[in-house]
This record gives C-alpha cells, sequence and structure tokens, in this order.
C-alpha cells in the first residue's frame, strides 16, 4: 500500500531490518505496516487518482522574428 508519513518513524518490513520513514515522503509499504501507521496518524493512505484524456501538450504556435524585430529596429 502506498502511504505518505506525516511523521519520522522507524519501522520493519521483515522484523530484522529496520527502516526511517522521514515525514513527507511516500512510500508503498506491506499492508499490514501501512495499517500501524495510519491508525496512529503517523501516515495516511496515497489515494490513486486518474488523469483523463492525458494527450500530448499542445504544440507551441509562437511567430519567430527576425533579430532586428526584438530589438525594436525597424528596417
Amino acid at each position: 500500500m502506498k502511504i505518505k508519513m506525516l511523521k519520522t518513524r522507524q519501522g520493519s518490513l521483515d522484523g530484522i531490518i529496520v527502516n526511517t520513514y522521514v515525514s513527507g515522503e511516500t512510500v508503498d509499504v506491506p499492508d499490514e505496516l501501512a495499517r500501524v501507521f495510519i491508525v496512529h496518524r503517523w501516515a495516511k493512505k496515497v489515494i490513486k487518482t486518474s488523469v483523463k484524456n492525458q494527450s500530448k501538450a499542445p504544440e507551441n504556435k509562437t511567430i519567430r522574428r527576425g533579430a532586428s524585430s526584438r530589438r525594436g529596429n525597424n528596417p
């Protein structure tokens, strides 16, 4: 389960190695560990949001002018 840490806490995925989970970071941890963090309000569940119509960005249609136009000099 993906969670966002609200407080820096230590936890163990396997009961042997202890990891530090830093406030503000988003991590993917087993559901059991995630529930412990969430119940104690040390983390919140990250809710996936779907993005509709994720197409290419619009093409830049800026008109390019010669160097003299940019400087304000008229020929």
